[in-house]
């Protein structure tokens, strides 16, 4: 069972200390990666970092972590800048970025920052961009005239330091994304799913994969909100999702932001190498 540490840019968690120690402590707890939600706005207010400068910088305190989102929403930005964005992650990082990969589902701040559209065009967005996201880290100028981007000329340099690209995490569950997922995946990291629900969708995913003649496996993960007080607990929890297939728990870090460095500590010494193999 590998281990991600998901910390939660909002309120109470932005200064660059806490957020400091949290990367470093957990880096040095073994933790495979170091996930943040990628939100200008949330329903509980506008207080969040960007998440991709976030990132930027904690690659600067961290040397072996995986930095990504949890995760992006896709139509939020021009994918050509977002390709760019992650590529400037991945070169600083030495190869460590992860981009989350979602739609989008608050409201609200695509309003404020960018452009609402319906869950359908939303989804003919993310495939869109996925495409040219992807041609754009291959190398070379890129033209894309499509439904909803152009690019002309458009190129990347450096290119990320990971081949053939950075990963790409996905958090979704609706049809025609999980067919996205199916294409494009390295890993699948829905939220809160109820153990037998992950294991019928991880099935599904595999199915659909196994449709495209594709080879080689996703990663299970999983972003989970716990704040458990003992070790037991958490080591049920994890193990139910062992069991369904799950070798990536990935847990929201929601103690106060002061008992952070502490708790993950606690989880490295408890909980860690207790969980299952």
């Amino acid at each position: 069972m590998e281990f991600s540490l998901i910390y939660p840019v909002r309120e109470g968690y932005c200064d660059p200390e806490h957020l400091t120690a949290a990367a470093v402590a957990a880096e040095n707890a073994g933790f495979q990666s170091f996930l943040v939600w990628d939100h200008y706005m949330t329903p509980g207010g506008p207080n969040t970092l960007d998440a991709w400068a976030t990132l930027a910088f904690v690659a600067g305190k961290t040397s072996s972590i995986g930095l990504g989102t949890v995760v992006t929403p896709i139509p939020f930005r021009p994918p050509a800048q977002l390709a760019k964005i992650v590529a400037t992650v991945d070169v600083l990082s030495n190869g460590r970025a992860i981009l989350g990969v979602g739609a989008g589902w608050h409201q609200p701040e695509f309003d404020g920052f960018s452009r609402w559209e319906s869950p359908r065009v939303r989804v003919d967005q993310t495939i869109e961009a996925l495409d040219l996201i992807d041609r754009l880290w291959q190398g070379g100028p890129v033209d894309h005239e499509g439904t909803h981007y152009t690019a002309a000329g458009a190129q990347i340099a450096p290119l990320p330091v990971q081949k053939p690209r950075p990963q790409l995490w996905f958090g979704t569950r609706g049809k025609r994304m999980m067919r996205l997922a199916a294409r494009y995946a390295d890993c699948w990291i829905p939220t809160n799913l109820e153990p037998d629900e992950y294991r019928s969708g991880l099935a599904h995913l595999r199915s659909l994969r196994s449709d495209l003649g594709l080879s080689g496996d996703v990663k299970a993960s999983l972003q989970h909100f716990t704040a458990y007080e003992n070790a037991d607990d958490f080591l049920a929890t994890i193990r139910s999702y062992a069991d369904a297939g799950c070798t990536n728990y990935g847990a929201v870090w929601a103690y106060p932001a002061e008992e952070m460095e502490s708790r993950i500590e606690w989880f490295a010494s408890e909980v860690m190498p207790n969980a299952p193999a």
